[in-house]
């Protein structure tokens, strides 16, 4: 199931720079506004004002008390035939520049095994921090407070004379992986949050083809 039709859409990069060539997008707003290039229009727009628990949890945990005040999800239930499991994704936002050292969105790939109930949040920085504006940010797009993880920022689309997306910046292909038990029931709920305000959106690109278990059926046969 999918929170909004409006925030999430397919995309293409259409031969160009983008580091993704095709996939879904779920954004905090109107997901048409982040194809490119950069304009500097449309970087804020609600169509929500909903809270997410988990997320919360996530901003809490860094000892940030910012609300949640937007979200948009992607989740569906699925049975692996292998140990494998991996998302390839790109996390992008308007918060980017102006707004980096305070910002709190945020995006989480919840998996939860049915089994078991228990949870665990993929979208993470190698070090284990959580994926968002304040973790991953670099200090040549905003001098006024410090790098966290800058080699897992990519591309500041507001100083960018060839842009490819609508967005002010986003970080490189990350990858969200666990090991699984095949046979087993297993939900993902992926989610983003707009945190503080609703304003300024932020984006969860996910390759296309990328939603990968591993798992060899061998050859083809007639």
């Amino acid at each position: 199931s999918i929170s909004s039709t409006q925030a999430a859409g397919i995309f293409s990069n259409n031969g160009g720079a983008f580091p993704l060539a095709t996939g879904v997008v779920l954004r905090t707003g109107n997901a048409q506004f982040t194809a490119g290039p950069y304009t500097e229009t449309n970087l804020s727009t609600e169509l929500n004002t909903n809270k997410d628990a988990y997320l919360q949890g996530l901003n809490e945990a860094t000892g940030n008390g910012a609300q949640i005040e937007e979200t948009t999800f992607l989740e569906f239930d699925f049975v692996p035939l292998s140990s494998n499991f991996s998302f390839d994704f790109i996390f992008a936002s308007n918060e980017y520049g102006e707004w980096q050292c305070s910002s709190q969105d945020i995006v989480a790939f919840v998996l939860t095994d049915l089994s078991t109930g228990q949870s665990q949040n993929l979208a993470v920085t190698p070090s284990g921090e959580s994926v968002s504006v304040r973790n991953i940010r670099d200090n040549q797009n905003n001098p006024a407070c410090n790098s966290i993880n800058p080699e897992l920022f990519d591309v500041y689309e507001a100083s960018n004379t060839q842009s490819t997306i609508n967005m002010r910046g986003y970080t490189q292909v990350l990858t969200a992986s666990s090991a699984l038990s095949p046979g087993t029931s297993y939900k993902v709920r992926i989610v983003i949050g707009d945190s503080n305000d609703t304003n300024f959106d932020s984006a969860i690109f996910l390759a296309g083809g990328s939603f990968n278990t591993s798992v060899d059926l061998g050859p083809n046969l007639t």
